[in-house]
């Protein structure tokens, strides 16, 4: 029965990891520290221990998760596939996939921080600029291992995050895959365009 508790080293992990699912659903201002807590199982009061500098704080290691997921996904992609069209596809259909299987609940984690945070928090505007750039980075890094021309890669890429981010908050307010779909299809199509063009 012990066994089964949730143990108190990692309290930390699991507050990080909630306040995404948290954050994701609800939005940061939506948030509550003590929901974060309860959706964590973590010890109460423990909240301000690992996070001195609350729920400020708690959002720069939510940033920090969420861009460190999302690159690990775009390298796994990039290795199980063998064409730029088909990395694109891999890498959005997860996110896709992630919100339909949450009803069209959960969209992106740091979204929320961007609209609801900025200017007036340095801390996570710095955060978020940070992460955006890095999930940018490492998917036309990819590309560009697919053929795609590097003086095209971070274009594309940068295409790819915003056609997600617009996708999360129209496929939620669709309650539809479709704006994934659509946008799947062209940046697919584009990125084996521009491979190809690299080659011949």
């Amino acid at each position: 029965m012990m066994d089964d508790m949730p143990k108190r080293s990692d309290s930390k992990e699991r507050m990080i990891a909630a306040a995404r699912r948290l954050f994701r659903e609800y939005g940061y201002l939506g948030t509550a520290l003590s929901d974060v807590v309860t959706e964590s199982a973590a010890p109460r009061g423990s909240i301000y221990f690992h996070f001195p500098g609350g729920k400020e704080e708690l959002a720069g290691e939510v940033t920090l998760l969420h861009a460190g997921d999302h690159i690990a996904h775009i390298n796994r992609a990039a290795a199980a596939t063998s064409t730029a069209g088909q990395l694109i596809e891999v890498f959005i259909d997860r996110i896709r996939d992630e919100l339909i299987s949450s009803n069209y609940r959960e969209g992106c984690a740091m979204a929320p921080l961007v609209i609801e945070s900025m200017p007036a928090s340095d801390q996570l505007s710095a955060a978020t600029r940070r992460g955006f750039q890095d999930m940018i980075a490492t998917l036309a890094a990819r590309l560009t291992e697919k053929n795609v021309p590097a003086s095209r890669a971070t274009q594309l890429a940068t295409q790819a995050w915003t056609s997600v981010e617009g996708a999360l908050i129209l496929s939620r307010v669709l309650h539809s895959p479709e704006p994934f779909d659509t946008a799947t299809a062209q940046l697919a199509a584009t990125a084996d365009t521009e491979a190809n063009a690299s080659t011949s």
